[in-house]
């Protein structure tokens, strides 16, 4: 073979597998994004998805190097893997029938009673494995078919080979991993994604169709003469190390993986959870191994094959110990991170930026150095097998099964037990224990001993690396996170858990009393005693229940603090469910025992764990309201739960008078993302409405078939129940006045300021790239829109009923005056129409001004240019 053909074989190899790494984590995302719309975003369900993913390809690489022995090296290998590539293409145009017969079978299994159990997540294990295995099988086959192509039976290019081609498919994956999460779906939706993927698929299937016909032509007498020469460079004979070696590589899989679950847990505090956040932490984390492939040869030379590969085995597990003292300043660290998060100066690349250097200084190195194992493993191990496909089927195969093995062992039985921290000393204690082991038999020394010294000082050095968890105060021995303007001698840290799903701490201001439940470091809910403390989870439970004429069945979903499920457990003959998808966070529901009525113990609560979404999809129950209270809109993944698909599901879920309130949390979105979630909202339900309880950067829109009427008797006939008119005194509801200021405008008449709102669906999850997430909105940009919302109660009283004519003048004299003491507080913070009469207390006048100076706008929405009202 000519020096140019052996040059373009390498060229094609390595642009076919950067194609085909792209094009897998592509599928990989967004066959996740669908199966966890059917099982679910449940840590169990999560699990069952990815090992199923792994499995295939750790078979498929196995089947292709046993089937690959078998043959003659032939150069037709290169029109295979084209063909395999096309079948993958293929399978992923078919997948939706598949998700189709998926989302028919599920039902069949899913328990009676609804509560979801080990049986369950078995079944959803082998029903993404079989949904997915067909491609997964096929992408697995693909690195040893491609390797066995380019190598042929060289085994002394092995090294260089398999360092390149694993590197620039790995790179691939980086590529796949950033374009998808950052571009694709945003541009084209989640099927402009997968019809990318398929393109990378039907090209790598053209290249190797045209090549491969020209490559089976050239002369291989020079590959058999260089397999002659290539064979006699032999590492030095090492007896049983070898397998203990091809064990140790299996170990390394399980500690990556484990180790990329337990820095993401890690991670997530100061960067975030949004979908940029785990973005930047998978493409750092497979980064590193792409590049540590990429330079192995160049960096670790010809010789000494085993003794490196075991010191860099020892060197990975020293620096994962070595790093984990730098974990006590991530409180310290993550709070400098929020000051610049909410500064002035910061801009979404620079937060970015900052979110890499965090995700490259935990995970760079160590990944560096599984990228050297990889092409390493595959050199020893190649002189123990006479075939070359056999060698890197088995070694892709054996540490990617490890990796399964992480993906399970580390949520369910690491975290619960040792904590994030101990988990990954422990890990890497072992695996420095293998490595001295193997080290000391390699150079004939005796390993026993050598090892039980080393013991001994991995135990000692246990107590040095890894504090015994403390909950006596946030940030000391543990990742509680500070709330970034409230100082650390007031805060006092009341409970704290790593649990399976997330990290969760209960902290309390002891200057103010009020109580906050963190989860992964985000604020989810916090109570007080002050007024507005704890009143849009309070309203949240109380407005729905109050509207609604006699609602039985109830589903609340979000706990948080159970505030809003409490609440709807309060009214008489109410069966309310309540669904949360971590476990855990009921167990921190005491410290909030006051506020949330002990709900936890009421007979009419029944809680299931479950995503929020697959357990409203599934259930066979209509509801009369339905409350939506989960985390930020701009959460990865929450956006299941603010989508067309859910609200359609949602509606169809209520019984024909039930009615829906969805959270809208204003000062955690953008106004974009408002205007698309309330017209996607409005959209759905036939009738909706805006609501919102004196908090101005929170709103709750409320959804139903038929028009909601705010009934008098019907709120005086409930707040005799005393139970409830101690909540409802606790919201400042002294009146049905008080109840009905809730009402903000029918979202009728929000038509101008919802104008060209793009609608938020499964295929186009837009609010998962608001740049919001990046840079949050500054306190002007959330007034505008709720004002944007406000400015319609201006001669837009709301729909009461139950009083006599009398009465109803009485009432809209006095919700105008409400009005226009809602709309003097924007007024007069941005010197708006009738400043100078709110200023004086002259509210009618200034609310004339108001209607007056909106009667003349010309523009659809209200802007306040920098804090300023623009005239």
């Amino acid at each position: 073979m000519s020096k140019i053909s052996q040059s373009r074989i390498n060229l094609i190899a390595y642009a076919c597998l950067f194609a085909s790494g792209m094009a897998t984590l592509v599928y990989e995302l967004i066959w996740f994004r669908y199966l966890t719309l059917v099982f679910g975003a449940t840590l169990y369900a999560l699990s069952a998805v990815l090992c199923a993913f792994m499995l295939g390809l750790a078979g498929g690489a196995w089947g292709m190097g046993r089937i690959l022995a078998k043959g003659n090296g032939s150069r037709r290998l290169i029109l295979w893997y084209g063909i395999f590539e096309g079948l993958i293409g293929l399978y992923a145009l078919s997948f939706p029938l598949g998700l189709e017969l998926l989302e028919k079978i599920y039902p069949l299994v899913l328990p009676a009673d609804g509560q979801a159990g080990l049986a369950l997540h078995i079944m959803e294990f082998l029903l993404g494995t079989l949904l997915m295995l067909p491609a997964t099988l096929l992408m697995g086959a693909t690195l040893p078919l491609v390797s066995c192509w380019a190598v042929g039976d060289e085994k002394g290019q092995i090294f260089s080979r398999i360092s390149l081609l694993y590197g620039w498919n790995t790179l691939g994956a980086v590529f796949g991993c950033l374009f998808t999460q950052f571009f694709a779906i945003q541009l084209w939706g989640v099927q402009g994604a997968i019809r990318f993927g398929m393109l990378l698929n039907a090209l790598v299937f053209l290249v190797c169709f045209v090549c491969g016909r020209i490559f089976y032509q050239v002369d291989q007498q020079h590959s058999s003469a260089k397999r002659e020469s290539n064979n006699s460079i032999v590492d030095e004979d090492t007896g049983s190390v070898n397998l203990l070696i091809f064990v140790m590589f299996a170990y390394s899989g399980m500690a990556s993986l484990s180790s990329e679950i337990l820095w993401t847990r890690i991670l997530v505090f100061p960067m975030g959870t949004t979908l940029f956040s785990f973005a930047l932490i998978l493409a750092t984390f497979l980064s590193g191994i792409a590049l540590g492939s990429l330079v192995a040869r160049r960096l670790l030379g010809e010789s000494n094959w085993i003794l490196k590969f075991i010191l860099i085995e020892i060197s990975i597990g020293l620096v994962c110990i070595g790093i984990l003292p730098l974990l006590e300043n991530l409180t310290e660290w993550t709070s400098l991170a929020d000051r610049f998060f909410y500064s002035i100066e910061n801009s979404p690349e620079k937060t970015l930026f900052i979110r890499f250097l965090f995700a490259f200084g935990l995970m760079f190195v160590p990944t560096f150095g599984f990228g050297l194992l990889f092409p390493l493993a595959n050199h020893i191990y190649s002189f123990r097998l006479e075939a070359v496909s056999k060698s890197i089927g088995n070694v892709y195969s054996i540490n990617t099964l490890g990796g399964v093995l992480g993906t399970i062992l580390t949520p369910f039985v690491f975290i619960p037990l040792f904590g994030i921290r101990l988990s990954i000393y422990l890990i890497y204690a072992v695996l420095i224990l293998f490595g001295v082991y193997v080290l000391a038999k390699y150079r004939k020394q005796n390993p026993v001993l050598i090892s039980a010294v080393v013991l001994v000082v991995l135990i000692i050095g246990k107590t040095v690396f890894v504090p015994q968890i403390e909950t006596g105060k946030s940030g000391v021995h543990n990742l509680a996170r500070l709330e970034i303007n409230v100082p650390e001698d007031r805060i006092k840290l009341l409970d704290y858990k790593e649990g399976e799903f997330s990290t969760i701490s209960v902290v309390e201001d002891t200057e103010s009393g009020a109580r906050t439940i963190y989860l992964d470091g985000f604020s989810t809910a916090t109570v007080s005693r002050s007024f507005s403390g704890s009143t849009y989870m309070q309203a949240m439970g109380f407005v729905p229940m109050v509207l609604h004429p006699e609602p039985k069945n109830v589903l609340v979903i979000g706990f948080g603090t159970g505030n809003t499920l409490g609440i709807a457990s309060l009214f008489p003959n109410a069966n309310v469910h309540g669904v949360e998808i971590d476990k855990n966070v009921l167990k921190f529901s005491k410290w909030f025992s006051d506020w949330n009525h002990d709900v936890l113990k009421r007979p009419n609560t029944k809680m299931f764990i479950q995503d929020g979404r697959a357990f409203l999809r599934w259930s066979r129950t209509r509801y009369d309201v339905i409350i939506m209270e989960p985390m930020s809109p701009l959460q990865a993944g929450v956006v299941n739960l603010y989508s067309k698909e859910f609200y359609e599901l949602a509606l169809d879920h209520l019984e024909e008078d039930g009615i829906l309130v969805q959270w809208l949390p204003l000062h955690l979105v953008g106004r974009e993302d408002a205007r698309s979630i309330t017209q996607t909202f409005k959209n759905v339900f036939p009738e909706s409405s805006v609501w919102n309880s004196f908090l101005t950067r929170i709103v709750l829109l409320v959804g139903s078939r038929e028009k909601v009427n705010i009934d008098k008797n019907l709120f005086d006939t409930k707040l005799k129940n005393s139970e409830l008119k101690k909540v409802a005194e606790e919201m400042k509801v002294m009146s049905f006045l008080d109840f009905a200021d809730f009402f903000i405008t029918d979202a009728s008449h929000l038509s101008a300021f919802l104008e060209n709102a793009a609608e938020i669906s499964d295929d186009r999850p837009i609010l998962e790239f608001s740049t919001v997430s990046l840079l949050p909105p500054l306190k002007w940009e959330t007034d505008e829109v709720f004002l944007n919302m406000l400015r319609h109660r201006i001669n837009n009283n709301p729909p009461v009923t139950g009083m006599t004519l009398q009465e109803r003048e009485v009432f809209d004299r006095n919700f105008k005056l409400r009005t226009a003491q809602r709309l003097a507080v924007f007024s007069r913070r941005y010197q708006g129409p009738g400043a100078d009469a709110f200023a004086k207390r002259n509210y009618f006048a200034g609310l004339e001004a108001m209607n007056i100076y909106f009667a003349t706008y010309s523009k659809p929405q209200v802007h306040l240019d920098e804090a300023q009202w623009k005239k």
